[in-house]
């Protein structure tokens, strides 16, 4: 994780006028607006430094580097997906596309909650759409107020593996620091809402402990560090009680939904495993890429099938990774995710 090097890496205001115009307009394509870390980060990392800009990044997808921490997609690109849009523009790239109307991705590798291992904290993402709407980028009627918005944020990761590098950010210890951690998270959450945007999907910290960059000693990738794990479900449940909060004194049972990313996956890695015996890569926790420098995958380092691996580098999943993942997560957004 980004302690130890580069780990992981929306919204609306409305006028009166926007309910009669809603009551004249067909229900608009969702928008999709991101905040988080290199697990949804598809293009804001800077192209000058080490990363995702760089071989040998998107090999597989689209086949070169294009700002995703991975060989291919990342979950940003599945959860577009999913609602039928392509993958939202990143921020850092708005003014030279012409796609900004299904939303923007401001999620950034390297950053928390807190700020961490990057300036820009979740906190500063969120005020960079903030801007955006007071600049009136996005309408203030019917294209923002009664479109199918939907927020996806990932983050966290980074801010634990800062906490344990530096130990910083808590005078008291682990679980104070868990529970602050949560508290301002929960507080972004709710500040994405009161913006406007009508669905707020937050992800579970992941398998903290199962990737490769935590595992001892690295070089049998066999085990994942359990007290690695155990804090992350401890962070895991203080979010699900603090979005069960935020829904009840929002008066609804779905504003709020968890993506529960840590399950799916450990189901994933467990998929992995049982059909490992048919594939050329045995062990899903031994990452594609074998050479890094600064804990960032280097060109000459990776496998030859990245497709066949789990995870593509010390942190992030590969493409088939990520094709696993979102396997186990559809179901529930099947349930969850209606705008």
């Amino acid at each position: 994780m980004e302690g130890k090097g580069f780990f992981l890496g929306g919204l609306l205001l409305f006028s009166i006028a926007a309910i009669s115009t809603a009551q004249n307009h067909p229900k608009s394509s969702p928008k999709l607006f991101v905040f988080g870390d290199s697990y949804v980060d598809t293009g804001n990392w800077p192209r000058n430094v080490r990363g995702p800009w760089k071989e040998p990044f998107g090999i597989t997808f689209p086949g070169k580097p294009n700002g995703r921490a991975s060989d291919g997609r990342v979950l940003t690109d599945h959860i577009a997906s999913f609602l039928g849009i392509e993958s939202p523009t990143p921020y850092q790239l708005r003014n030279t596309s012409k796609n900004t109307q299904q939303g923007l991705n401001f999620a950034l590798g390297g950053s928390g909650v807190f700020p961490a291992w990057q300036n820009d904290s979740l906190t500063v993402q969120i005020d960079q759409f903030e801007q955006l709407l007071k600049e009136n980028v996005y309408s203030r009627q019917f294209d923002l107020e009664y479109s199918s918005s939907v927020a996806l944020v990932c983050s966290g990761p980074n801010d634990y593996s800062f906490y344990s590098a530096a130990k910083k950010g808590s005078k008291d210890g682990l679980p104070a620091f868990t529970e602050g951690l949560v508290n301002q998270l929960a507080a972004d959450l709710h500040r994405i809402n009161r913006l406007g945007v009508k669905k707020v999907v937050v992800a579970t910290l992941p398998v903290i402990g199962c990737l490769p960059i935590n595992i001892i000693p690295p070089n049998s990738y066999q085990n994942c560090d359990e007290e690695s794990n155990k804090n992350a479900r401890i962070h895991n449940q203080l979010l699900l009680k603090a979005v069960e909060k935020l829904n009840t004194d929002d008066g609804k049972k779905s504003t709020f939904v968890v993506l529960d990313l840590y399950n799916a996956m450990v189901s994933a890695i467990d998929q992995f495993r049982k059909g490992a015996a048919n594939t050329e890569y045995k062990n899903p926790l031994q990452p594609c890429c074998s050479k890094n420098v600064e804990f960032i995958c280097s060109a000459e380092g990776v496998c030859p099938n990245p497709k066949s691996s789990f995870f593509f580098d010390l942190a992030h999943p590969s493409e088939n990774g990520w094709n696993a993942i979102f396997s186990f997560l559809q179901s529930s957004l099947n349930k969850d995710l209606r705008v």
